[in-house]
């Protein structure tokens, strides 16, 4: 089933004003830049080319005592090494300490994966290398951006409902698979932040929401070869970017999505009569689904945008904890391994979870390296005493998924394939709650 209809297309405000130079001041600055992939570079990780371009984008937030950074790469997972020097980045260009910066992927599917120059093969290793360095650009140009553009800005949010995901588990006569099932718990909840400068143009405009930027995955050109894409967060973005115009940059923030995906896809699965799955490609073709489906995100995004209005100054406050769930080995089995009706979970040892809260006035954002189950992402903004709670993942990471329990009764690929034991969604949720309750009851600095 949807979220409940009282979360949807209901809008919140919150606007905060500052005096740049002032004690309290609440400022904000703005950058965004294309990773320039060198063409001799392809083929890279099954890509032969480029359809549109990936980019990165830097906001940075200061409220006269805190600074913090937010850095967004259209990329399907991010290396340690990459996001260390993303971090490094932004504390020698932008002087933000390390502990205040997350550095979140978009979760395109349509981009080659960085592999840590240890584990590359040998012949992979100049290729790596090379893009670790385009990306590394892309950072400092963004950040250079934001850096210059700092001014003082208001800060205004609004709740509002976007129909582009759809849970992905489904039944088939084999066990549950991929595809789209329109009766399985989808969250249709959009969540908006929007930046403007006291003149009252938009800054920036940031979108949560639970869907994977996977249209195009493992989709082919009829020409053969994968091209590399931003997706459906780039189409979104590129949508509010387009109509707000030059200096504003729009940021994708994934929510739980780990069990949510575009409700339309290039390369589908098919449930065929004697019950095992296919798939089918449309190849290029699916690039009019990503337009399609980025103007309509980016529209509810839009309309949510247009609604928000003003009340009281935020602080900017962060903390990085960790919760304790129970872990199990993942899945040996390949991806392509297909459903199944019975699987033996091993569960091991107590793991500690990264979590970090950023607040801002009363509004905090919930980042997650594992790909948390909608539900479970839903459980947390249940539980949370903020007036406004935003749930990421893929931030400083990846953990691989954290699903809800019911599917490891189910045998999803989810849950076959996660590092974490049945119940530890519901666990990292329930404790997470409890710290967002602590930090809510715990004044911040004056």
């Amino acid at each position: 089933m949807r979220v409940p209809l009282l979360v949807q297309a209901v809008i919140f405000a919150l606007m905060v004003f500052g005096n740049g130079a002032e004690a309290g001041a609440f400022n904000a600055g703005v950058g965004r830049a294309d990773i320039q992939i060198p063409a001799d570079l392809y083929p890279i990780d099954g890509f032969v080319g480029q359809h549109d371009p990936l980019a990165v984008r830097v906001l940075l937030m200061e409220d006269g005592s805190e600074r913090i950074g937010i850095v967004v790469m259209d990329l399907t997972s991010i290396s340690d090494e990459v996001i260390a020097n993303a971090k490094a980045i932004l504390n020698k260009a932008a002087g933000v300490s390390s502990d205040n910066i997350i550095v979140c992927a978009s979760h395109t599917f349509s981009a080659p994966h960085v592999l840590p120059l240890d584990h590359s093969a040998a012949n992979l290793k100049e290729k790596d290398a090379a893009l670790g360095l385009a990306i590394g650009a892309a950072v400092q140009a963004a950040t250079t951006q934001a850096t210059s553009t700092l001014q003082p800005a208001r800060l205004g949010f609004g709740l509002g409902n976007s129909r582009v995901n759809v849970n992905r588990d489904v039944p088939t006569a084999r066990g549950w698979w991929f595809g789209a099932n329109e009766t399985g718990y989808a969250d249709s909840s959009l969540a908006v932040l929007r930046l403007n400068t006291l003149d009252g143009k938009p800054l920036a405009v940031l979108m949560n929401h639970a869907v994977q930027s996977s249209i195009m995955s493992d989709s082919e050109s009829e020409k053969g070869g994968k091209l590399v894409s931003a997706d459906l967060a780039g189409a979104a973005t590129r949508y509010l970017e387009t109509h707000y115009g030059s200096g504003m940059v729009a940021m994708f923030l994934v929510g739980a999505a780990g069990d949510q995906a575009p409700y339309l896809m290039a390369d589908r699965y098919v449930a065929n009569k004697d019950g095992s799955v296919s798939r089918n490609d449309i190849h290029d073709a699916g690039f009019t689904l990503v337009d399609l489906l980025g103007e309509r995100l980016g529209g509810d995004v839009l309309r949510v945008s247009e609604e928000i209005s003003s009340t009281n100054t935020p602080k900017l406050r962060i903390l990085r904890s960790s919760v304790e769930v129970i872990s199990q080995a993942a899945s040996p089995e390949s991806a392509s391994s297909g459903p199944v009706t019975s699987y033996t979970y091993q569960p091991g040892a107590k793991v500690g979870v990264p979590v970090v809260l950023i607040q801002i006035g009363d509004i905090v954002l919930v980042g997650f390296q594992a790909e948390l189950a909608a539900s479970v992402g839903t459980q947390i903004k249940i539980g949370s005493p903020f007036a406004h709670t935003i749930v990421l993942t893929m931030v400083d990471g990846i953990a691989k998924y954290m699903p809800d329990a019911a599917s490891y009764g189910r045998f999803t690929y989810e849950a076959r394939n996660s590092r974490y034991a049945r119940g530890s969604g519901e666990a990292a949720a329930s404790a997470v709650v409890s710290l967002l309750k602590q930090m809510h009851d715990t004044p911040a600095r004056p």
